[in-house]
């Protein structure tokens, strides 16, 4: 564990020391402790930078016309700006108070999410063709076409693992769907951590979503002669906690959303178009993650 991240302790802990500085201190108030309550953070959203290490720390900790934050920076470890030989894990604001990572965002039908979020910071460049950042490349070019995306170092990912683990120890309510992307919770805005980020080693190593094989094999053959329809893609996106009107239309705020799935699910495709491929391993999602949600959704779609 890294206890040097560590600022919160198990329930039990709090009790014990809440009795002992009341029975030993002169307090204004009786302290007596409930039970009834939970942690403050429900989720974990990682972010690129988009800019190196010192210019990162920068922008997350000096007051701006904007200012924007996080609880944790991750450096590369190939970054010049970055002035130590080992890699070291950089807490920015406490996990008690809210960091302003998240926008204005929404996931699962929950909003403002810097309320009940950590933010984590990787360090991450993409480079893009004339244009500052991928954010604002229009939905019709694909983004592999003008960003070159960078790889996360596996000395990084082995960091930001290290964090993870001392996270989920303290805050075990945290589903695997709700460690997710600013993408994910944002898409009309950001497509960060992008298309390179390795949400399946992650999941591999016991964080996060990811589908299985064998069942998304089994709904590729469900759809391979009757593909979701529109509206049916769009409630399944909902289902699985995707901020999307579910008109039956392909606007540009839709393709969006799908768009920010792949990058999640299918990276080897963010056209934002709905593939089958697409819809089979979203559903493959819904069963392993939502099957209390997944008969009715199948019913409609005549797959059940």
């Amino acid at each position: 564990m890294i206890n040097k991240y560590r600022q919160t302790f198990t329930a039990s802990t709090l009790v014990i020391l809440f009795l002992f500085l009341s029975a030993c201190s002169n307090q204004k108030y009786i302290a007596y402790p409930s039970e009834n309550y939970n942690a403050r953070v429900r989720m974990i959203i990682l972010h690129y930078t988009a800019v190196n290490f010192q210019e990162s720390l920068e922008i997350l900790t000096k007051p701006s016309a904007n200012p924007v934050s996080s609880h944790y920076l991750i450096p590369a470890p190939d970054d010049p700006s970055y002035p130590h030989k080992r890699l070291r894990i950089y807490q920015l604001v406490p996990e008690t108070l809210r960091a302003w990572h998240a926008g204005p965002s929404n996931w699962a039908g929950k909003y403002g999410l810097n309320d009940q979020s950590i933010g984590i910071e990787i360090v991450n460049v993409p480079i893009c063709d004339g244009i500052a950042s991928p954010e604002i490349i229009d939905i019709s070019i694909e983004l592999g076409e003008v960003c070159n995306f960078t790889k996360y170092p596996e000395a990084q990912i082995e960091l930001l693992i290290e964090l993870l683990t001392d996270l989920m120890e303290r805050y075990p309510e945290i589903k695997p769907t709700h460690i997710i992307g600013h993408s994910d919770i944002l898409p009309d805005y950001k497509v960060d951590p992008g298309p390179l980020f390795p949400w399946k080693q992650l999941y591999e190593r016991g964080f996060g979503a990811w589908y299985d094989q064998e069942t998304l094999e089994k709904y590729r053959a469900y759809l391979m002669n009757k593909p979701l329809e529109i509206r049916h893609f769009q409630k399944a996106l909902a289902i699985y906690g995707y901020k999307i009107e579910e008109t039956g239309d392909l606007d540009i705020q839709k393709r969006k959303v799908i768009r920010a799935f792949q990058l999640h699910f299918q990276p080897d495709n963010i056209s934002g178009e709905p593939s089958k491929d697409t819809g089979a391993i979203l559903l493959a999602l819904l069963e392993k993650y939502y099957p209390e949600k997944l008969p009715f959704l199948l019913s409609a779609i005549k797959l059940k």
